[in-house]
């Protein structure tokens, strides 16, 4: 597995993945798959898919696009064009009980070449053959997972309560919750965001005037501990170009814009005691 280069918005590049392709083969390596992500998990960055699907045409390599989380927002026309070219991929996941509202757990796959996956993963013994296999997709072939729940009735449940427009509604009210949230995070001269924020997701630390980058991680771990700890909100973590990094993630039906202003208050509120005792 070769990681590829990203950019400063933390999406890959696409000339640092033909680069790669081409040195791997060069070297004796058969390159034979390329994983774009649309929606990362650490930032919720969209990788240029339609640049990769041209270095993967143009080297037969399956091309699979992890739409995880973000998969759900193709749902709203005007954000459509964030995902240009993840039509052309070879397979694609989204999980809807990351942001369709449904209960854990339910990931949707899929794939362009049915055959090819079965012929993967097809592993049949003598006590599972039956005078119908020929006449039925049974879906143990598709993966490593032997039998499963009828996880699709969730989803249905959804659909039909919320219907295309509420989920449309509701994503949107998510959006503009977060990018309110990054609006008080831009204009705070106490706080910096550290990734572009085009759906639900946040990225941001602190950073007070007087406090020296190499106590910042610090700083900003002791401040995740102190909100956490007070059981109102829950915040999570990552690092970004190795800064310890801040995520706040907007996700629930019932998130309204009072949860985020107190989270907002709060975790100011904190700040200011992080430093008065410092």
């Amino acid at each position: 597995m070769k990681e590829i280069a990203t950019d400063s918005e933390f999406r890959m590049r696409p000339e640092a993945l033909r680069e790669a392709v081409e040195e791997d083969t060069r070297a004796g390596w058969k390159p034979f798959a390329v994983v774009a992500t649309l929606g990362t998990t650490s930032t919720t960055s969209m990788d240029p898919v339609a640049a990769i699907a041209d270095v993967c045409a143009a080297h037969r390599l399956w091309l699979h696009v992890d739409a995880a989380y973000a998969g759900s927002a193709a749902l709203l026309p005007e954000l459509r064009p964030l995902f240009a070219g993840w039509e052309r991929a070879d397979s694609v996941v989204l999980n809807p009980h990351k942001w369709l509202f449904t209960p854990f757990d339910f990931s949707a796959f899929y794939c362009r070449h049915p055959q090819t996956l079965r012929g993967a993963f097809s592993l049949v013994p003598e006590y599972l053959r039956t005078a119908e296999d020929s006449e039925v997709r049974n879906y143990m072939d598709y993966g490593v997972q032997l039998g499963r729940r009828f996880r699709a009735l969730k989803l249905w449940f959804v659909l039909r309560y919320f219907g295309q427009e509420g989920v449309r509604r509701a994503l949107r009210e998510h959006i503009r919750l977060a990018q309110m949230f990054a609006g008080w995070v831009d204009a705070d001269a106490d706080f910096e965001r550290l990734a572009p924020a085009p759906f639900s997701v946040v990225c941001f630390r602190a950073r007070p005037r007087g406090v020296p980058e190499e106590q910042l991680d610090g700083l900003n771990a002791a401040l995740l501990d102190a909100v956490n700890a007070t059981g109102r909100i829950f915040l999570s973590h990552t690092k970004l170009n190795e800064r310890f990094t801040l995520r706040l993630a907007i996700g629930h039906l019932r998130t309204g814009e009072e949860h985020v202003r107190a989270a907002w208050d709060l975790l100011r509120d904190k700040l200011s005691y992080l430093l008065s005792v410092r």
